[in-house]
């Protein structure tokens, strides 16, 4: 009877032993199933990190408009009566020289030629998005631009720009100097504050 006995709990230890084995089977193959999917992306993470790192595709896309936009900034510049070599590098940095050719930093101009090079740039990346994308937009909104350090001959210049865009692109000009720029647009909407809320002015 003992031996009986002895032989079930044989048996049954066996049995828990199968099932057990049977388990740690199935949960090894879902942790194989997990490892694998990490490493797949663990491939593409290190595969996006080489091509967006320095010297990888990103440095060959800015490269290769590196001379375009050099170019275009230089033209805008120009436009707005100011005559220097604005060039940048694939790491964005600067390098401005005079007609004289001696070299000055962004810091060493006025807040008014700051200006003109800020808004070259903004027109440079937006010709560069139009060449670039399939899409184009026909909408610029510029916010408080106459309300800075522009000067009178900036301000003239910089309005040239705007009209030679041509009657395809609709320019929205936000300015809290209404008065002075009346005569310079063929459109007018004045705003006026009421109880803290802005409203067109009727």
């Amino acid at each position: 009877m003992i031996a009986f006995i002895k032989l079930n709990l044989l048996f049954i230890s066996i049995n828990i032993g199968l099932n057990l084995t049977f388990d740690l089977k199935a949960e090894l193959k879902t942790y194989n199933q997990l490892y694998e999917e990490q490493l797949t992306e663990k491939h593409y993470h290190e595969f996006a990190g080489t091509l967006l790192k320095d010297g990888g595709i990103k440095t060959r896309i800015i490269k290769q408009y590196l001379p375009i936009m050099n170019k275009l900034i230089n033209k805008y510049l120009t436009a707005m009566d100011f005559f220097v070599n604005f060039n940048i590098n694939e790491n964005f940095e600067e390098t401005i020289k005079s007609r004289h050719r001696d070299e000055f930093s962004y810091a060493n101009f006025s807040e008014g030629e700051k200006m003109r090079i800020d808004l070259a740039l903004l027109f440079t990346w937006r010709q560069i998005a139009k060449l670039k994308n399939s899409t184009n937009t026909n909408l610029l909104i510029l916010d408080e631009v106459f309300d800075s350090s522009l000067d009178t001959v900036g301000t003239e210049e910089f309005l040239k720009l705007i009209n030679e865009m041509g009657t395809d692109t609709n320019v929205f000009v936000i300015s809290h100097k209404g008065d002075q720029l009346f005569d310079k647009f063929r459109s007018i909407i004045k705003f006026e504050k009421k109880n803290n809320f802005s409203r067109i002015a009727k």
